[in-house]
């Protein structure tokens, strides 16, 4: 009994711990949300592969001599999610961002609970949780109250949208087996290294003739978003997908939004409203929900 006991709060603590590492990851890239405004200016893609790279070069440094090899099938899957949770989805947002308001693009990418949560289930040979999918549902339509401008789009726009959604849902759906294999560390550090060389190779096709050194202000958002967006939530979000389902963790990405408009508003770059701020707490009763959710999983789960 007292194993049985000691099982079961051990599924609890780690359930609680991968909650906090899931919304310390949705925070972490809420708030850096606002230092791409230094970053207008920048060749995008050389900033993404410069950002990718440093977080790299940060974490193989940290976890040197404790990094796993890995077989071709897992580098393979490394290619993969580099290709479609990095660098496609970086392409897919910059073209979208070029057709559409950005409250349109944020409000199809605030989709991602929802997808995670019937998505991640069927991957695993599960069934959806109704409860998961209603928490989604809930942060979803809170995310994109947050974010909803109210803007026409046109179809391409809109596909180029839906394209940024799968690659931000391939970040998690495709590493997952990664993280059950190599770590969260791995996962995190391999990552980063392939985004930096996809967004890099792009870079040197399209931009090119506009390649120049940041300046000041560029170079400390740049080096903002690789430790903070980048290393940071990387490892933090890969920590929690190893320890919570993914359509739990996926719920915290309702909170990215809501820290990005809060730091925005205190930044100055983005305007409040009462709506916004409903929406905010929309986004807050759904994470409560899928939080409350992964507790009592992991009890009836103990045996």
């Amino acid at each position: 009994m007292s194993l049985s006991v000691s099982r079961a709060a051990e599924q609890r603590s780690g359930a609680w711990l991968g909650t906090l590492l899931a919304l310390g990851s949705s925070v972490a890239v809420g708030s850096a949300i606002a230092a791409t405004t230094a970053l207008t200016e920048f060749p995008i893609m050389t900033g993404q592969a410069v950002r990718y790279g440093i977080a790299a070069a940060l974490m193989f440094a940290l976890f040197w001599g404790r990094l796993p090899r890995v077989s071709t099938a897992q580098l393979t899957r490394i290619g993969v999610l580099g290709a479609t949770g990095l660098a496609g989805f970086n392409i897919c947002l910059v073209l979208a961002l070029q057709r559409v308001d950005a409250g349109v693009v944020g409000a199809v990418v605030g989709a991602v609970p929802v997808v995670l949560a019937l998505a991640g289930p069927l991957m695993a040979r599960r069934s959806p949780s109704m409860r998961a999918v209603v928490a989604a549902g809930i942060v979803t339509t809170g995310a994109v109250v947050v974010q909803w401008s109210g803007a026409a789009a046109d179809p391409v726009g809109l596909l180029l949208a839906a394209g940024a959604l799968a690659g931000e849902c391939a970040f998690s759906l495709v590493a997952i087996p990664l993280v059950r294999e190599i770590g969260a560390k791995a996962t995190a550090t391999y990552a980063a290294t392939a985004g930096a060389v996809l967004c890099g190779i792009v870079a040197v096709l399209i931009e090119v003739p506009t390649a120049r050194l940041p300046t000041m202000g560029e170079s400390a958002a740049i080096l903002y978003l690789a430790v903070v967006a980048s290393a940071g939530a990387f490892l933090l979000w890969y920590a929690a997908l190893d320890r919570v389902p993914v359509e739990t963790a996926g719920a915290f990405a309702g909170v990215v939004p809501v820290c990005a408009l809060v730091t925005g508003v205190l930044l100055g770059v983005s305007e409040s409203s009462p709506l916004r701020f409903v929406g905010a707490g929309i986004v807050g009763v759904g994470v409560v929900l899928a939080a409350r959710g992964t507790r009592q999983v992991s009890t009836a789960g103990s045996p």
